[in-house]
């Protein structure tokens, strides 16, 4: 069930995605809010989980505010160039720190590396995590047969906290036609002025 319709579209996950008010400028100089799935709350508790707490602590690294500090250069359905020496600065961290966690969301499926030269890494942010405003979460989805992500009900107090659903195109066709609105039809925040005419 999606969303709890009554329409069976799949017997998967539940989708829930937000647009938070944080913004993104594309190369045009629009500037888009970016939208934010199920799965950046969801690597925040599976790396709490497999760390054996329950609640963060200051020697914890922060998953949650290191991954959307990196998802917030997503422009268009293309991978985020990922300068560790720059995105250390801005997120405070040490490098090590950085390439520590970006291992860990790889290893995860919360990112899906594409290649690293000189200190930059191409990384594609799974769907259910992130996505640009009017990309098609289908194609970056199969893409790297990305799995989705969930809290699950409970959330940290759940035995296992996240829900984790092997990649299946019907499941992303249900996510896709849940949200289908928030896809085709994204939120702008102020238009550039080629496609402001």
């Amino acid at each position: 069930m999606i969303n709890g319709g009554r329409t069976r579209l799949y017997t998967g996950p539940t989708s829930k995605i937000t647009i938070y008010s944080w913004s993104t400028r594309s190369s045009c100089g629009c500037d888009f809010g970016i939208s934010t799935g199920p799965g950046l709350m969801a690597a925040s508790y599976l790396r709490l989980h497999q760390s054996g707490s329950k609640r963060w602590s200051r020697k914890s690294p922060d998953t949650l505010r290191i991954l959307l500090m990196i998802y917030t250069d997503l422009e268009g359905d293309k991978p985020i160039q990922l300068d560790f020496v720059d995105k250390a600065k801005e997120i405070e961290v040490s490098i090590e720190q950085l390439h520590a966690e970006v291992d860990w969301f790889i290893e995860q499926e919360f990112l899906a590396l594409d290649g690293y030269v000189d200190g930059v890494a191409r990384v594609w942010v799974n769907p259910s995590v992130a996505f640009f405003p009017g990309t098609d979460p289908r194609a970056a989805a199969a893409r790297h047969r990305f799995p989705y992500f969930q809290p699950a009900k409970g959330g940290m107090s759940a035995e296992e906290p996240v829900v984790i659903h092997p990649y299946e195109p019907e499941l992303w066709e249900a996510v896709y036609n849940a949200h289908r609105e928030l896809f085709e039809n994204p939120r702008v925040f102020s238009l550039c002025p080629g496609h402001a005419r």
